[in-house]
């Protein structure tokens, strides 16, 4: 009988990235779905306990043991490789963790390097589409990770075929192992609240549109905005929430920019930013919309799309070619530097309630095909 391989998953939750929690909750969750026989044993390396019982909870999944992260040294180790990884540029002291495959990584840390299998992930190429939304170290830096990735050979997943694409273009001489895994969402349970509930905490009344981004510059609100204003000098008044996290680190002005242009275009009755809320309130208030609009200029793999389509929701998207990966015909597709096309979309679904685009396929294969997908990876690989 072969001996079953000790997978682990690295778990971090960085409220200014919170995508990527997103993704491993979803991972791990996803993994329910399969039949408890074919279900898998995650170690979770995570910097506190607190932490993997909180993602314990989040998934319900079984089959998850701890293995703390980053906090295996005492003082006096951790002091020793604080002055090798100046001097030497490498630790004195590796303490290895007993694991046969890791992922998702996103450069090669030494504690991790004796793991026979190690998985790199890369979301997407955004820093070569966007470089003027980072800095020239952010850019570096990730340049460096891709050189070294491609370098030793290491296998990578993707979020997309779109970014395999790239991957292709940017690297066409690079042998390494390609595996696209494309993530769907798990949602918690809708019931435990109603959304008159949910529209009284935070005061909304009435029909709105909904865009659940975080507040960075390639979310481009910007695009919505200018909309909801041309909407409203041609008499037509609708309501807009923004959810999400309200900073962006590259462009910690960004939206305080937006905000004072609401207060500008006197929309501050039209358009109201939430900032980061309970996802199950934020879920009800997608479900509720009238349409979601994700108008991105770049994505790795939406979450927001994904939640639209687990929520059978219309969706107003950017018609960027991983947005067109993920929903085939069955979305609103705008230019997302075209507000009068977004005006035209958002019209288009006021005033056709009853033919609205929906995903309107069983999600629940999207969930299982992500777990047999991860599965499948880790068999090969």
């Amino acid at each position: 009988m072969a001996k079953e391989k000790r997978i682990g998953i690295i778990y971090n939750f960085d409220e200014n990235w919170i995508g990527g929690a997103y993704y491993i909750q979803n991972l791990i969750s996803s993994l329910n779905y399969l039949p408890e026989k074919e279900q898998i044993k995650l170690y979770v390396l995570a910097k506190d306990k607190s932490l993997f019982k909180e993602l314990q909870n989040i998934t319900g999944y079984p089959k998850l043991k701890f293995i703390e992260y980053k906090k295996q040294y005492n003082k006096i180790e951790r002091a020793l490789n604080k002055i090798t990884m100046l001097v030497l540029k490498k630790k004195l002291i590796v303490k290895k963790i007993k694991l046969d495959w890791v992922f998702p990584l996103y450069s090669i840390p030494q504690d991790l390097c004796h793991i026979k299998k190690q998985l790199f992930w890369i979301p997407d190429f955004q820093e070569k589409y966007l470089p003027e939304f980072f800095s020239a170290k952010d850019v570096k830096v990730r340049q460096s990770a891709y050189e070294k990735m491609v370098g030793l050979n290491y296998p990578i997943v993707f979020s997309s075929n779109s970014a395999l694409s790239d991957f292709n273009t940017f690297f066409p001489d690079s042998k390494n192992a390609r595996n696209v895994l494309q993530f769907a969402v798990v949602h918690p349970d809708l019931k435990t609240k109603t959304i008159d509930g949910v529209k009284e905490k935070y005061g909304i009344r009435g029909d709105y549109f909904i865009s659940p981004n975080q507040f960075w510059q390639h979310k481009n609100q910007t695009v919505i905005i200018e909309a909801v204003k041309k909407l409203k000098d041609s008499g037509v008044v609708v309501k807009l929430i923004f959810t999400g996290k309200e900073y962006d680190y590259r462009n910690p002005e960004y939206t305080s920019d937006l905000k004072k242009k609401v207060i500008d275009y006197q929309l501050e009755n039209e358009i109201i930013f939430l900032g980061f809320i309970d996802r199950v309130d934020q879920l009800l208030l997608m479900k509720n919309s009238i349409a979601i609009i994700q108008p991105s200029l770049f994505e790795g793999w939406s979450t927001v799309v994904e939640d639209g389509k687990g929520l059978n929701q219309t969706l107003i998207v950017s018609n960027i070619s991983v947005h067109k990966e993920q929903l085939g015909e069955k979305a609103y597709f705008f230019s997302p530097n075209d507000f009068n096309e977004l005006t035209l979309k958002m019209l288009t679904v006021i005033n056709n309630p009853s033919d609205k685009l929906i995903y309107d396929l069983d999600y629940t294969e999207n969930i299982k095909n992500f777990a047999l997908n991860l599965k499948s990876i880790i068999n090969n690989n």
